[in-house]
C-alpha cells in the first residue's frame, strides 16, 4: 500500500545484480487526501457535524471515494518498480522482495489491529456475535468480504485489505500479462470489473449486490488505472518530463482535480436513491480512475514548485500514517461515541456544540494514535531487511555447525 523509503536506494536482486527504487512524494500527498476524505466521512457518519459551507458539503458526504483513490495508488506504486525496470531494461524487484514488502507493511499492522480490537470488545458491540473462530479464519487468510455474515465482523473497515491482499496475490500474473500488452490488460481488466458490477446488480440487488460488488473483481479497473498510469509515465519519460511537459502539466492535474469534484458532486446528487453510492457507480467508477490518472501525472510532471502543492510535509504525514489512522479510525470514533466521549444529551446531533468538539477531537485522538503505532510499531518493522533465502540460511546454519 505505500511505495519503499524515499529518494534513491539500492537493493541486491535474487541475480546479485542491483536496482533502484525510488519513492515519488506527490504520491504520498495523494495518499495522505485520500485518508483525510476518508476519515472525514467515518466521523461526519457519527457526528452529522455540516461541512464548513454548504458548497463543500458533498465531501465528507462522499469522503469514501478516498478509498477508490487508495486502489488506485496501489496500482501506480505496485507496478512502478517493474514497469521502470522493463523500459529501463534494468533488473526488476525479486518477486521474494515484493512479497515481503507487501507482508512487512500489511500483516503485522492488520493482525496488531483486530487484537486491538478484541482487545476492547469492539466486534462484539458493533452486531450480532459471530463465532471468533470464524471471524478470525476468515480475515487472517483475507477472504472475509466473500462471507456476507463476516464481511464487518471484526472491524468494518477491514474490507479494503482483503482487496489490497487480493490484489498483491494475482498480481504476478497480472504484470505477466501487462508487460506484454499494458493496454490490452487494462482494458480487460476494466471490461471485467464493469461486467463484475452489472452481474451483481441484475442477480443480487436485494441480497449480495453491496457486498459482492465491493470484492476485488469490482475494483479491477481502478487497480487498472494505476497501473497505466505508471506505465505512461514511464514510457513518456521520468527525469525531462517537467522539460518535456511542464507548461501542459499543470493543465492536466488542474483538469483532473475538475474532473474528480464534478464526479463527486454528480454522485452526492444521487445520495436519497436506493443503494445509490454503488448503483451509480456501477457504470461510472473507473471515471475516477481516469480523474486520479490526470492528477497524478499532472502533478509528478509539473515543476518541482508545484509539485510541492500536493508534496507538502503536512500531507506527506498524513501520507506516512495513512495506513494506521485508516486501520484505527472508525473503531475509536464509535467507541469515543458509545462512551460518551465527549458527553452528550440523548439527541447529541442537534447539539452543534457537542458536534464540533466530538468532530476535533475524534480528528486528534485518531490522528495521534495513528502516529504512535505507526513510528514505534509499523516503521520499524520496515526497516527490516529481506529475509535470507532458505537456501542461504541452511548453508549457513551448516557453516556455523562446522566451527
Amino acid at each position: 500500500m505505500a511505495p519503499e523509503p524515499s529518494g534513491y536506494t539500492c537493493r541486491v536482486a535474487a541475480s546479485g545484480t542491483r536496482y533502484e527504487e525510488q519513492r515519488l512524494a506527490v504520491l504520498d500527498g495523494l495518499r495522505g487526501i485520500a485518508i483525510l476524505l476518508v476519515l472525514w466521512y467515518h466521523v461526519w457518519e457519527i457526528s452529522w457535524l455540516p461541512a464548513p459551507l454548504q458548497a463543500l458539503q458533498f465531501l465528507p458526504e462522499t469522503g469514501f471515494i478516498g478509498v477508490h483513490l487508495f486502489f488506485f495508488l496501489s496500482g501506480f506504486v505496485i507496478s512502478y518498480p517493474f514497469v521502470r525496470a522493463k523500459i529501463r531494461a534494468t533488473t526488476p524487484p525479486s518477486w521474494r522482495h515484493f512479497a515481503w514488502r507487501r507482508f512487512i507493511k500489511i500483516v503485522p499492522s492488520y493482525v496488531l489491529s483486530i487484537a486491538v480490537a478484541y482487545a476492547i470488545g469492539y466486534p462484539r458491540a458493533q452486531g450480532p456475535a459471530i463465532p471468533v473462530w470464524q471471524a478470525l479464519v476468515a480475515h487472517l487468510l483475507f477472504v472475509h468480504t466473500w462471507f456476507p455474515t463476516i464481511y464487518g465482523s471484526i472491524n468494518g473497515v477491514l474490507w479494503t485489505l482483503a482487496v489490497e491482499v487480493e490484489f498483491y496475490l494475482i498480481f504476478p500474473l497480472l504484470w505477466w500479462c501487462f508487460q506484454r500488452a499494458p493496454w490490452l490488460t487494462a482494458t480487460a481488466m476494466i471490461a471485467l470489473s464493469l461486467a463484475w458490477r452489472s452481474a451483481m446488480a441484475s442477480c443480487c440487488y436485494t441480497t449480495l449486490f453491496t457486498t459482492y460488488s465491493e470484492n476485488l473483481p469490482g475494483y479491477l479497473g481502478i487497480f487498472a488505472c494505476g497501473m497505466i498510469a505508471a506505465w505512461i509515465y514511464c514510457r513518456l519519460g521520468e527525469a525531462y518530463a517537467a522539460r518535456r511537459y511542464g507548461g501542459f502539466a499543470p493543465i492536466l492535474a488542474l483538469a483532473g482535480g475538475v474532473f474528480l469534484i464534478v464526479l463527486l458532486q454528480a454522485l452526492y446528487a444521487n445520495r436519497f436513491a436506493d443503494q445509490w453510492s454503488l448503483v451509480w457507480q456501477i457504470h461510472t467508477r473507473e471515471l475516477f480512475g481516469v480523474a486520479f490518472a490526470a492528477v497524478a501525472l499532472g502533478a509528478l510532471w509539473s515543476p518541482t514548485i508545484l509539485q510541492r502543492l500536493l508534496a507538502n510535509s503536512l500531507l506527506t504525514f498524513f501520507g506516512v500514517i495513512s495506513y494506521n489512522l485508516y486501520l484505527y479510525h472508525q473503531m475509536l470514533a464509535r467507541e469515543m461515541l458509545w462512551h460518551k466521549f465527549p458527553t452528550y444529551s440523548l439527541r447529541p446531533h442537534g447539539d452543534p456544540a457537542w458536534q464540533l468538539r466530538y468532530t476535533l477531537l475524534a480528528f486528534a485522538l485518531t490522528i495521534a494514535q495513528a502516529a504512535l503505532v505507526t513510528y514505534l510499531f509499523e516503521r520499524p518493522l520496515l526497516r527490516l531487511a529481506d529475509p535470507p533465502r532458505f537456501g542461504v540460511l541452511i548453508r549457513s546454519w551448516g557453516s556455523a555447525g562446522n566451527r
